[in-house]
């Protein structure tokens, strides 16, 4: 019971940690773009982190350690990790894609 709640726990913390740095690293950048600013800067590697703390965190927080998404064993991932994979694979592309489409309305390039 007391790793279960660690996981949920931990699950939390993560979603905590991906919406802070879309807050910071995305919505940052884009709120300056739209108040003008001449030049903005922004890191693409936070595009693949925000979904991977959201998605893994919401994994943990839902189903706690009985989330099986790697097998030690063979040192791959189980079905419900591709599953996950994909999941941080498409929402990183639309995140880009609609970040990109953000900042074209604005007339950055």
């Amino acid at each position: 019971m007391r790793q279960d709640l660690k996981a949920r726990l931990g699950g939390l913390v993560l979603i905590a940690l991906g919406l802070g740095l879309g807050w910071y690293f995305v919505l940052g950048p884009l709120q300056e773009a739209r108040q003008g600013a001449p030049e903005v800067r922004y890191f693409l590697k936070v595009f693949a982190i925000v979904p991977l703390c959201v998605i893994c965190g919401l994994g943990f927080v839902l189903f706690g350690e009985r989330l099986r998404y790697a097998d030690a064993s063979r040192q791959n991932l189980t079905a419900t990790g591709w599953l996950m994979f994909v999941l941080v694979a498409v929402a990183t592309a639309a995140g880009f894609w609609w970040f990109k489409e953000q900042f074209a309305a604005l007339g950055y390039r």
